[in-house]
């Protein structure tokens, strides 16, 4: 008993795994259900009726490995896309700085443009006199 609630436990944590994962997942899952259920005796009388047991957790490990392997491979999706969105934000950024820059700039010409043109003013004032 202790056996099927060892193997039972992680094909539940994979079934609710595989909800938010998508359809891949989903059909491991479905294979594995359907191998798993025909590794069993068809009658409970059967005179082997713990053989099928070993068989069974065989092939809970044999579909761990190949949830963990898909897994792994959605992961490394998961991770490229990261990469790719991060390249994205450090293009933004540079982007950015760049316009901060132009601002900068116009922003201190139009200062000095002020600046000139005050002096013009007061210069103005005093050649009237």
């Amino acid at each position: 008993m202790k056996r099927i609630l060892f193997l039972l436990v992680p094909c539940l944590v994979i079934m609710g795994m595989s909800v938010a994962v998508g359809d891949p997942l989903d059909d491991l899952l479905d294979e594995f259900n359907k191998d798993y259920n025909a590794i069993k005796p068809p009658s409970e009388y059967s005179s082997v009726n713990s053989d099928y047991k070993l068989g069974q957790a065989a092939l809970g490990t044999l579909y761990t490995t190949k949830a963990l392997g898909l897994l792994y491979r959605q992961n490394q999706e998961l991770l490229a896309k990261y990469d790719e969105m991060l390249r994205k934000y450090d293009e933004v950024i540079r982007q950015n700085k760049e316009i901060i820059r132009i601002l900068s700039v116009i922003a201190k010409s139009g200062q000095e443009k002020s600046d000139h043109e005050k002096r013009e003013d007061k210069g103005g004032l005093w050649s009237e006199q």
